[in-house]
This record gives C-alpha cells, structure tokens and sequence, in this order.
C-alpha cells in the first residue's frame, strides 16, 4: 500500500532528523534544524511533534520498526525453522551495526545530565524491541507447528528458551566486536540456531 502524503512526510522527518543527530549529537540538533534540512517550516514540524524530545523518541522507535521489518523479511526467505533462526541471529548482529553506531554516536555527545534524562527511554527502546523480535519469533514457531516441523512448546518452556535465545545474541554481538572473537561469531550463531532448533525438536 502506498504511504501517504503524511505518513511520507514524518518518513523523510525521521530519516533526516536521524542523519543530523548521528552527524551533530542530539544537543546541537534544533527542531529549526530539522525543518530547514527538509525545507519546511518549523510549525510544521511542531503539527507532528510537540518538542525536541518527542521527535528524538520517535526516532528511535522508528529504528526498532526498521530491524522489525529487516528480521521478519530474512526469516520469511527461509523456509526451514532453524534456517530461519540463522537468518534471524545473522541479521540481529550484522545489521546492529547501524543501530550500533547511531547509539554511540549519540550517547557520544551526551553528557552526564543528559544521559541520566535519556536513560528511561532508552530502556523503553530496548524493551520494545525485545517485545518486537519475541512477536516474530513465536510467529516462525508457530508456523513451524502448524506445518508439523515440530511439536507445540509449553508457553513457559518458549518464554524461557526465547530469552535465553535472545540474550545469547546479545552476548555474541557484543563479543564479535572484541579482537580475538570477531572470527568466531559465525559459528556461535550457527551452533545456536541449532541448539534452538533442537531444543524446538526440530
């Protein structure tokens, strides 16, 4: 379905707010900024967001909307479920790399005050991203059921596999960047999305 002219509207305010804040840091970045960058009016911009801090929040919940539909997108070209975990793990850490450097970037600029202010939201990020990518998982497994791939896991039993499969992302993303195991996250997340498809009973 094709976006309107609204919607293309807040599109191209979120990108370009975005690119400045990853360029300049959220403190330099005026709501003026914004609108000059995408040759609007500031008034315009305050018809879609009420401050600085609104457009900053839509931002970042549009970077969780950006990975949602990038995992759900390499999961769907697979057709087996422990591919489709592969897919899911290889994205998650390869394709952090952006949301990665858009963080440090900001967190970069801030300072303490700021960090403190921040800090609430950025665990709301994180949450709803967390929230987002177990959305998508029970979807693939719940598909994986209906076509008898695997048996139907207990709700307890999922919730604790898909957080321990998550934070085991975590974990590997985080190390892969550290010299001395960028060469083995690879076969980390090759020997997870195993370990998980077997625990599936895949």
């Amino acid at each position: 379905m094709a976006l309107t002219q609204e919607e293309l509207l807040i599109s191209q305010v979120l990108q370009t707010a975005q690119q400045l804040y990853q360029r300049h840091g959220i403190r330099k970045v005026t709501m003026d900024d914004v609108a000059k960058a995408i040759g609007k009016t500031r008034s315009a911009l305050y018809y879609y967001f009420k401050n600085r801090d609104e457009l900053f929040e839509a931002v970042l919940f549009s970077l969780v909307e950006e990975v949602k539909h990038e995992l759900e997108g390499v999961m769907q070209a697979e057709k087996k479920l422990e591919a489709k975990i592969r897919a899911f793990c290889m994205t998650k850490i390869k394709g952090s790399e952006k949301t990665r450097n858009f963080m440090a970037a900001i967190e970069s600029g801030m300072d303490q005050e700021e960090r403190s202010r921040y800090s609430d939201l950025m665990s709301k990020v994180h949450l709803k991203m967390m929230e987002a990518e177990t959305v998508l998982l029970k979807q693939v497994i719940r598909e994986a059921v209906a076509s008898q791939e695997i048996p139907k896991p207990t709700p307890a039993s999922l919730d604790t596999l898909l957080f321990v499969f998550l934070s085991s992302i975590r974990g590997i993303r985080r190390e892969s960047a550290i010299e001395g195991y960028s060469l083995q996250w690879e076969n980390g997340v090759n020997m997870l999305a195993r370990l998980v498809a077997r625990e599936l009973g895949a």
